[in-house]
């Protein structure tokens, strides 16, 4: 096994492999280290908003497809978790939970951010099913229907406000004794005739299928056609400490180039944040890879045609 590369991607969603490709093509090694279940698009039932499928494609198959691409331009693909970067006399060392470590000229945080979990019964089960975490990406599928939000702050209040533009109604759970939305949230929620009940959700119910009610601690059961959780985004610094990078609240600061504080570090996808869409995943990694290949090369330009 080759541990030596041009450049190292950490992650393994649409961002880490829209780079690698990008990075690849232009005759570079290129090693994707991390774990494409852990990816949000893994968990995506029916994208619609990504460019050259008219009928929709599956997250999975979306992903599967980003990786196989990739594969086949001479990718390397570790499935593994990274625990560890470092820089070491200007190379940087990867370790993995495996205890494997590679090391690369160039490195690529493309690790994203994960969608925090409620941790309920059928919640893994449902999800993509029923189960969403983003209303911006799957809310559009369910117009006309009945949605219930799960959440206690302003983030749950975005979110049912997103919703409250194209289906019939939503509610908002709250696990806390009382809501946490600003004054604001709360004027905007009751104008659009949202209403919040603070109690616990004890199991998520289904069909088998899909997703279609909560039961709570007191025994009600709450109907649905989706339940969207909103209990905020879980994004890992610790690569980001580890190497003494810039941030920007919970998220990496970049420059236009996607480049980080380090000359020879780049962010990308919601590594840095910003609008978390696939598109932008995809062109943050593009805009990245260039700008290594770039840098890498003495080039003043860059540019794929194929």
């Amino acid at each position: 096994m080759n541990r030596s590369y041009d450049a190292i991607v950490v992650g393994a969603g649409p961002a880490a492999w829209s780079a690698s490709i990008f990075l690849v093509r232009a005759g570079m090694s290129v090693l994707v280290v991390g774990v494409d279940n852990e990816s949000g698009l893994a968990d995506a039932s029916d994208v619609r908003n990504f460019p050259g499928f008219p009928d929709g494609i599956s997250g999975r198959t979306l992903l599967d497809n980003m990786i196989a691409q990739a594969k086949n331009q001479g990718v390397v693909y570790e499935k593994q978790e990274v625990t560890h970067t470092e820089e070491i006399n200007g190379n940087f060392l990867t370790k993995t939970a495996n205890l494997d470590e590679f090391t690369a000229k160039n490195l690529v945080l493309a690790h994203g951010a994960n969608y925090i979990k409620a941790n309920l019964p059928g919640e893994k089960e449902y999800s993509g099913k029923g189960v969403h975490y983003c209303a911006l990406c799957d809310g559009p599928i369910y117009k006309g229907k009945s949605i219930v939000v799960l959440g206690n702050s302003n983030l749950a209040a975005e979110e049912a406000i997103e919703l409250s533009a194209y289906v019939k109604d939503v509610r908002i759970i709250s696990h806390s004794p009382a809501v946490n939305f600003s004054e604001g949230y709360k004027n905007i929620l009751d104008s659009k005739h949202v209403s919040a009940v603070t109690v616990r959700i004890k199991e998520i119910k289904g069909d088998g299928a899909k997703a279609n009610s909560v039961i709570t601690e007191t025994g009600e059961t709450i109907n649905f056609d989706a339940l969207f959780i909103a209990l905020g985004v879980a994004s890992s610094l610790d690569f980001a400490r580890q190497l003494g990078l810039e941030v920007a609240g919970d998220f990496i600061k970049v420059d236009v180039n996607m480049r980080t504080s380090n000359e020879k570090v780049w962010a990308v996808g919601m590594a840095r944040g910003g609008v978390n869409q696939i598109v932008k995943s995809v062109g943050d990694g593009a805009i990245g890879a260039v700008s290594i290949i770039k840098t890498s090369k003495g080039l003043p330009n860059y540019i794929d045609h194929t």
